[in-house]
């Protein structure tokens, strides 16, 4: 299908309480949506990032009793999966959408992220500081909720980069939000622009957790 824009009802979906009703929602009617942005953005993105750039989209096939508070179209270098892997995460939730780069907790590219962030750290925050709404949201650095674009320092990178490599259940997630009242996420024509766009000015993240060439 041709990605169609979301609707007020898609975001809705993740304000109903029972676990069949929400899951059926999400695959009928975000599903759809997320494949058709994946076909579109994924090669568009492999011109612009080192590797390869395959799509998946989230089953959810582990839940069975607590519904997921988000669903997401991820974008990653493997055809097998995402979740091993640093990756580029498009989730819509019940108050919008975010673009991120994510890695889990027990990914292959934790460490290696880790390193990258002690030995690049002030080049790393150079080429991010342009980004418009940058959110930090796994800052191990205060209880008062995510960093926002300027206010990170390098002392807290410093921190992000010692907790990635002490905790085995640390894991990574920073990038662009965007407020489901925001009439770009409604256009079929101007949201998947949108969305490369923000991936493009991730991309310093997700560059970062790369294995190193050769």
């Amino acid at each position: 299908m041709n990605f169609p824009g979301f609707t007020e009802s898609d975001f809705d979906i993740f304000c109903i309480p029972d676990f069949a009703a929400r899951m059926g929602a999400i695959r009928t009617e975000l599903r759809p949506k997320l494949l058709a942005l994946g076909e579109d953005l994924a090669p568009r993105l492999a011109e612009t990032v080192p590797g390869p750039i395959i799509a998946h989209t989230a089953a959810h096939m582990r839940r069975r009793t607590n519904p997921p508070p988000a669903t997401w179209v991820a974008f990653g270098r493997s055809a097998r999966g995402y979740k091993r892997f640093a990756h580029f995460r498009i989730a819509i939730h019940d108050s919008g959408l975010r673009v991120t780069v994510h890695i889990e907790d027990d990914s292959d590219d934790k460490a290696p992220f880790a390193a990258a962030l002690r030995r690049d750290r002030d080049a790393l925050l150079a080429r991010l500081s342009t980004v418009e709404g940058l959110t930090w949201y796994c800052l191990p650095v205060s209880a008062d909720g995510p960093v926002v674009g300027r206010a990170i320092m390098p002392t807290h990178l410093d921190r992000l980069a010692d907790s990635l490599s002490r905790l085995k259940t640390s894991e990574f997630s920073a990038g662009i939000p965007f407020d489901r009242d925001d009439p770009r996420l409604r256009s079929a024509a101007r949201l998947p622009q949108l969305l490369f766009d923000s991936m493009q000015q991730l991309a310093p993240l997700y560059e970062a957790a790369l294995p190193a060439p050769g």
